[in-house]
């Protein structure tokens, strides 16, 4: 998966460059001037006007390299491609976000910086159903800032962002169980829930990954794994409607097992 995802990246680097390149974008001469002019009037630009704020942070890094500004403005284009909020964009904007982290590692500002770069892949996160690359590389990066950074404020604000992050991989490996529940697959739905179990033990929907986990031991006639997880929806999830359905096949399977020893001892006779 890894393989094919870093050749999308850059296919979609090279068609951002492409974009830019075909557009001509100008600044107002007025713009330029000291590194502090030039950088407040980029900051003026970068809401409505991302590109024309690139151009001036970009002259800034070119015409003051020892300027503190030179630093702040290598910040401010990770933004202006941030602002832009298209795919490609947040693939930029995530390099120079951490080209900054790797420049400029003590700067108050690096910490910001580096959410940032989980943010880009955090803002292309894609559904349950979709691809997860992002959600992984989300994840990355969310870590190397607790890593790196912690106790900070950023720190918390990752730690819930990788909770989400977390939510949707259980959510993405749960459907993929259901699928092979309702297609009949019964072991490729096991192998699938048990590892929502183990790798994602605080998943928001236990109460249906431990009802599907039943039904499908229940399909596969394993009555005891079925009833333990029915019982243990119960027990922890009284007030949920899995539980509720749960009651009849508890019901069902204790039937199930006073028959079987009357079954067999019919067969021996």
């Amino acid at each position: 998966m890894k393989k094919l995802f870093i050749p999308a990246l850059l296919v979609m680097v090279f068609i951002a460059s492409g974009c830019s390149s075909k557009k001509k974008v100008t600044i107002d001469p007025s713009d330029k001037g000291s590194d502090k002019v030039m950088y407040e009037n980029a900051m003026k630009y970068i809401s409505k006007n991302p590109e024309n704020a690139r151009i001036l942070f970009k002259e800034i890094m070119q015409l003051y390299p020892d300027s503190i500004y030179a630093g702040k403005a290598k910040l401010g284009i990770g933004d202006s491609y941030f602002r832009t909020n298209d795919s490609a964009s947040l693939v930029m904007a995530a390099a120079e976000y951490q080209e900054y982290v790797n420049l400029y590692p003590y700067s108050p500002d690096a910490v910001y910086a580096k959410y940032q770069v989980g943010m880009c892949y955090f803002k292309q996160m894609r559904k349950p159903e979709r691809d997860q690359s992002n959600t992984f590389a989300a994840i990355k990066a969310f870590e190397g800032l607790l890593q790196q950074y912690p106790n900070t404020n950023e720190a918390d604000e990752a730690k819930k962002k990788i909770n989400q992050c977390r939510q949707n991989l259980a959510n993405h490996y749960f459907q993929i169980g259901y699928y092979n529940y309702t297609m009949k697959a019964y072991p490729g739905a096991i192998a699938r829930f048990k590892q929502i179990m183990d790798e994602y033990p605080d998943f928001s929907k236990n109460d249906k990954l431990f009802f599907y986990t039943g039904k499908t031991y229940l399909a596969m006639q394993d009555l005891d794994s079925a009833l333990s997880f029915f019982q243990r929806l119960v027990g922890n999830y009284a007030k949920s409607k899995y539980a509720k359905k749960s009651q009849p096949l508890i019901k069902k399977i204790n039937l199930l097992q006073k028959a079987k020893p009357k079954t067999s001892e019919g067969a021996g006779k």
